[in-house]
């Protein structure tokens, strides 16, 4: 009877504290102490090097080379796909330019059907025939049939019916290991994109719908085979990444659904079954299989006097953290202004110990989407939409939090999130228009892949790709219950990102809430970090994104000389770390490179690269 009392009792002190807790904290927010911050420097900003693009063909051709021949104006979108899988691969214009390749990759316009003369139908035929793969995208309309035989299908089905899509067995499907990667969702709509039912000939389905029809077949003819995808490279991948999809995330945030790296791994575990020995770009680097990137975002006083908790223990860890300020210099109905000249050396110390400090605005705003995107001539003096009724507008958000930043002695401002991870028209050339690089403004499972990729300056055209690259974050802490009561469930998540080489991109708030139990965090960080496997880079945005970018302008090519393999590597940076996947291959220890496993690694140089490497 005693124990029952004593526990009634305990529950209603707890009840009790927290309520106290939570109006002295809505109290104290109400009550602003700070109305302006006056007296802040500002610094503007100068000038960002982007790396120049690199093209395909600037390295030649030989029979490790994906060779791609695609009647679509523009590129990009697919460029995108092939460097994201680390394959070699080159653009051309002919496919006869291509005969020396064991891959090519053909990309129709579904809605342009095709023609193809009768030389290009002879070679692709003869191709197959002599134990070439052949890869189709949007293929099935081609006049005439006249791929029909060498692909194995009658006719095709276009219809907006099918939401989801499912694996059966095949060689290629090397990365798709856990549930999610053999069972996708492409709507959770009453409408769904339009997807193609492929009527089989002498082809088998390797992928189907739910309702059993084939999305995906593979013809084997002669000594070769041909891949036919019922679902286009734009449904399975671009129209996630350009916020175009049928809402096909079941999930906003902690989950894994993959369906935009289908495409990315399903090309890669092609390229290695196919040849016998494959050289593929990894996705990390100095030999780790993947990478994690701790963020915090800085949004109120009680984060800004915690920073040091965490940086001391991230410094135990080994980890390199990204700290978005939120540069609030003038209160509101939601938070007083915490930007004061004895809360800057607090930030600093972020700095001071390797860590990024990043941009994550400048005030709370719920609905960042539907701001307009305002004057961006306006000074930090003058934007204050509670102080002096200053409309909020993207622009200043973007362009003050960083002149601000760099005006309290930040290095350099190279990363920018947004509030609430809410996306904006302009985003991408206002975030250019101030020399940002990098974003990590959406979540993974919202564009529906765990790699990073660039916006497009123009969503209407997608003509122009941006410069700024998205690194999609995984996982968050606002999400009930506390981060410290998901370990196994947040090691379970890394370990599926992991096996991909994927990026793991979380966020905690430093600000350690007692009545939300966010005082946990530390120790969920701390057990969380000794627990993923040790090949994992644990680094922040910018310094990931920089790595990114120039693995992102990486051409290679690789050709096997009795017990050498020749690598040539042009490169528009210098990579320190560069590390390249190998099967089939075992190599000899040299002072040349490092060997971890499947992985080499190398240091690059800016411009062309050459390493004869021996093999045992």
């Amino acid at each position: 009877m005693k124990s029952i009392k004593f526990f009634s009792f305990f529950i209603s002190t707890l009840v009790l504290l927290a309520f106290t807790l939570i109006i002295f904290r809505i109290f104290f927010n109400g009550s602003p102490t700070i109305p302006f911050v006056y007296g802040l420097k500002t610094v503007q900003t100068q000038t960002t090097h982007y790396l120049p693009e690199s093209k395909s063909s600037l390295l030649p051709i030989d029979k490790n080379t994906i060779g791609i021949f695609s009647t679509k104006k523009e590129h990009f979108l697919l460029k995108e796909i092939f460097q994201t899988a680390g394959v070699p691969y080159i653009f051309s214009n002919t496919l006869q330019s291509l005969k020396d390749t064991k891959i090519i990759f053909l990309d129709f316009d579904i809605n342009i059907p095709q023609t193809l003369n009768e030389e290009d139908k002879r070679f692709l035929y003869s191709f197959v025939a002599k134990g070439g793969t052949l890869i189709g995208n949007e293929i099935l309309p081609t006049r005439n049939g006249i791929l029909k035989e060498l692909f194995g299908y009658k006719s095709f089905i276009p219809t907006q019916s099918h939401h989801n899509f499912m694996l059966k067995n095949s060689k290629f499907y090397t990365y798709f290991d856990t549930e999610e990667e053999k069972n996708y969702t492409l709507s959770t709509m009453t409408l769904a994109p339009y997807t193609n039912s492929i009527i089989l000939g002498s082809a088998t389905a390797i992928a189907s719908y739910e309702d059993n029809q084939t999305a995906i077949s593979l013809n084997h003819y002669k000594k070769g085979i041909s891949i036919n995808l019922g679902i286009s490279l734009f449904d399975l991948r671009y129209r996630n990444l350009l916020g175009r999809d049928f809402q096909a995330n079941k999930n906003d945030i902690n989950h894994f659904e993959p369906l935009s790296d289908f495409i990315v791994l399903f090309i890669k575990g092609i390229y290695e079954e196919t040849l016998a020995g494959s050289l593929t770009l990894h996705t990390s680097k100095n030999g780790n299989q993947a990478t994690a990137i701790m963020t915090h975002d800085v949004n109120n006083e009680d984060a800004v006097k915690n920073i040091d908790k965490f940086i001391h223990l991230e410094k135990s860890l080994h980890i390199k953290s990204s700290y978005l300020i939120q540069t609030k210099y003038s209160s509101d109905t939601k938070n007083k202004a915490f930007l004061t000249i004895p809360n800057l050396r607090n930030i600093l110390n972020a700095q001071d110990y390797g860590h990024e400090i990043a941009s994550n605005g400048i005030f709370d705003i719920e609905n960042f989407f539907l701001l307009p995107r305002g004057e961006c001539n306006i000074s930090y003096s003058k934007y204050s939409p509670s102080h002096n009724n200053t409309p909020v507008n993207a622009c200043a958000e973007i362009k003050i939090s960083k002149e601000l930043l760099l005006g309290m002695g930040a290095k350099e401002i190279s990363t920018f999130r947004t509030n609430n991870l809410q996306y904006h028209p302009d985003l991408p050339k206002l975030l250019e228009s101030f020399g940002y690089k990098y974003s990590s403004s959406f979540s993974a499972e919202d564009i529906l892949s765990y790699f990073p990729y660039r916006y497009m300056s123009d969503y209407k055209t997608l003509k122009v790709p941006s410069k700024i690259w998205e690194i999609p974050l995984v996982q968050e802490d606002t999400a009930f219950p506390p981060l410290y009561f998901k370990v196994k469930e947040s090691l379970n998540l890394f370990q599926k990102i992991y096996n991909n080489g994927a990026v793991y991109t979380m966020l905690v708030h430093p600000d350690l809430t007692l009545y939300k139990l966010k005082n946990l965090d530390l120790k969920f960080i701390k057990e969380f970090y000794e627990n993923i496997p040790k090949d994992v880079w644990k680094t922040s945005l910018q310094s990931f994104g920089n790595f990114w970018e120039s693995r992102d302008r990486i051409i290679f090519r690789y050709t096997k000389h009795k017990k050498n393999l020749f690598l040539t590597v042009s490169s528009k940076a210098a990579i320190n770390g560069l590390t390249f996947q190998f099967k089939g291959y075992k190599f000899a220890p040299s002072s040349q490179y490092s060997i971890q496993g499947n992985k080499i690694i190398l240091n690059v140089l800016k411009g062309e690269n050459k390493w004869q490497l021996k093999l045992q």
